[in-house]
């Protein structure tokens, strides 16, 4: 997006800047005519280049970055919640399987006595 602004104000400098050559002394009304048409042309894709950077901008402010500020602080909290509860859960499993394991084998020799 920056190139493409960068092209278009660059083309519009150089809008403003075109100049005829002249045979003669002086310009034909053609000329001045076209002359006039691309420097309005130039000052309206400068224009027309502003409002799509301020609309830019705006998206960024009121969209993009209040976005980015949930993902990181909500969705990155849940995230960080998820790892810890399955990390818990993980522990809590593995000492449930060695008791039920323990408690199997507690049985068996009850029984065999």
């Amino acid at each position: 997006i920056l190139d493409l602004s960068m092209a278009v104000q660059k083309f519009s400098q150089s809008l403003q800047d075109f100049q005829f050559e002249c045979i003669g002394d002086a310009e034909t009304d053609d000329e001045i005519n076209i002359a006039q048409s691309l420097k309005e042309f130039a000052r309206l894709l400068i224009a027309v280049e502003e409002e799509r950077r301020r609309l830019i901008q705006n998206a960024n402010d009121v969209l993009i970055a209040p976005l980015e500020k949930f993902r990181k602080e909500q969705i990155g909290a849940a995230k960080d919640g998820k790892k810890k509860f399955d990390k818990e859960s993980e522990k809590y499993y593995s000492i449930l399987d060695k008791h039920l394991n323990l408690s199997a084998k507690k049985k068996e020799s009850h029984l065999q006595d």
